[in-house]
């Protein structure tokens, strides 16, 4: 979805493939990639035409409201829709940085008035 976003569309298979192979140490079949926007189809997040014998795609939904949807998904399939959770386990693993909790203290104080 980022290489459709943030690249003129609506864009082809041939163009997004070329994208992510770029973007990325490995390589996608083309077979991987048209399951992977098929999915996306499917979800209502992209739209789909033919134009010549190429597939254009157009994104349906604002990236933002994507993230924000997909969140939801992790939240709810990782760690059973609690933030709390979320946290603890970030803390946990220690991929959590000083700034990062500083950031996080100055969003919850900002959000909290």
């Amino acid at each position: 979805m980022k290489v459709i976003w943030h690249n003129p569309y609506p864009i082809s298979t041939s163009e997004v493939k070329k994208l992510i192979d770029s973007e990325t140490e490995n390589m996608w079949t083309q077979q991987t990639l048209q399951s992977l926007l098929n999915r996306l189809i499917a979800k209502g997040f992209l739209e789909k035409d033919k134009r010549g014998k190429e597939y254009i795609y157009t994104p349906l939904v604002a990236e933002s409201d994507y993230v924000e949807f997909e969140s939801e998904q992790f939240l709810k399939k990782m760690h059973s829709g609690s933030v709390v959770g979320l946290m603890r386990a970030l803390f946990d693993s220690k991929k959590i940085s000083n700034s990062d909790i500083a950031e996080l203290e100055k969003l919850f104080k900002e959000n909290k008035e």
